[in-house]
């Protein structure tokens, strides 16, 4: 997948041309970038030494960076492929309409790397798609962009733009495995989504959201839930949106609204069956080290041979509610990936994943382990 991976500080311009140069060595096919909330991104200024790149080369903002199995807020991870790899930009999610060009993947594409605005509308609709046009045999791996600092500024550049509220995605002739899980456990519930609309979750079993939300997490917190202290509560407590094979999808609550209303980071279909989840740190981790054991174990026996890359997307909301912890959990990773493999990534707004058995799901709170070589 990966033909090789780089940092920089991203400090000063300067850096950028030989960085995107050492990168597009030994006839690379594409250029893909993770860039720190805090480096100093000056795209009007980047897009000529991107212009210059005979290939494709494109990427995103994240709240942070990962590179050797440690976190930068500041800095560029820049990954090289060395399979083929072709991109599709959409500007705008909100007016996707759900197409895509009849040849942008390939008979031979193994793989779907997708980045999207983590604040971005119709991601449902960009994931079904997806699924829709690709085999059952890719794989699918990716995750949200943006920042914690500047909601509004855009996360997502091509060598033709830099854009908010949309996605891109690499269809790559190379095979990356996934492994996908949470370890987040369930307290109550099934309960139904009686009332939502996007975002919005108004009502729980035909009661307002807030209110039916609010007796769960008093009786298990010994607190009293307002909503001044609501977001450093719910952190703790997400709701799960229960699947037909029992997996379970998470949502992030993020505030109340004057309605009693619970506003959240991703979209919820109604009459969604939900659980509310609650957070212990050790399950957390074990759920890190499972999602490596899955990824490795798919590669070897897909490809006979051991990863030499480990590709992590992990959700910032999670590693904020790990705090010290983290380290913990990339420790676990590394461990679990086994010697000589090498870690890089970033901390996202919402994750993608599919092992290619199943339907594509647009995540939270969760972590993702992508291996390749």
């Amino acid at each position: 997948m990966f033909k090789k991976v780089k940092f920089f500080s991203g400090k000063e311009l300067e850096e950028w041309q030989p960085f995107l140069k050492e990168l597009s060595k030994d006839n690379a096919k594409g250029i893909l970038l993770f860039v720190g909330e805090e480096t100093p991104f000056d795209y009007e200024k980047i897009q000529p030494l991107l212009k210059e790149m005979k290939i494709e080369v494109w990427g995103g903002i994240f709240p942070e960076v990962i590179y050797n199995g440690s976190v930068y807020k500041q800095g560029v991870v820049g990954c090289a492929f060395k399979a083929s790899v072709s991109i599709q930009a959409i500007k705008n999610l909100g007016k996707f309409n759900g197409s895509f060009p009849e040849d942008f993947i390939s008979k031979n594409t193994e793989s779907l790397l997708i980045l999207n605005d983590g604040y971005a509308d119709n991601i449902p609709l960009l994931i079904e798609t997806l699924y829709e046009i690709s085999s059952k045999e890719m794989t699918f791996i990716g995750g949200g962009t943006g920042s914690l600092i500047n909601i509004n500024r855009p996360s997502l550049f091509t060598r033709d733009d830099f854009f908010a509220g949309g996605a891109i995605i690499a269809a790559v002739e190379d095979y990356i495995s996934v492994g996908i899980n949470h370890g987040w456990q369930p307290i109550f519930g099934p309960v139904i989504a009686t009332s939502a609309d996007k975002h919005i979750l108004k009502s729980i079993n035909w009661e307002p959201a807030f209110e039916y939300y609010k007796k769960i997490i008093e009786q298990d917190a010994g607190i009293k839930l307002t909503a001044d202290n609501f977001l450093d509560a719910a952190k703790s407590y997400p709701l799960g949106i229960l699947k037909y094979d029992n997996e379970i999808i998470l949502r992030v609550p993020i505030r109340v609204d004057a309605k009693n209303n619970i506003i959240l980071g991703s979209e919820m279909p109604e009459n969604s069956m939900l659980m509310i989840m609650k957070g212990y740190p050790d399950k957390l981790l074990a759920a890190a080290g499972s999602a490596t054991e899955q990824a490795k174990t798919d590669f070897e026996s897909k490809k006979k041979t051991s990863p030499t890359k480990a590709l992590i997307i992990d959700c910032i909301t999670r590693v904020l509610f790990l705090g010290n912890r983290f380290k913990d959990e990339l420790k676990i990773i590394e461990t679990k990936s086994g010697s000589g493999v090498f870690l890089f990534g970033f901390l996202s707004l919402g994750e993608v994943a599919s092992t290619g058995d199943k339907y594509i799901e647009w995540h939270n709170k969760t972590v993702v382990i992508g291996m390749g070589r």
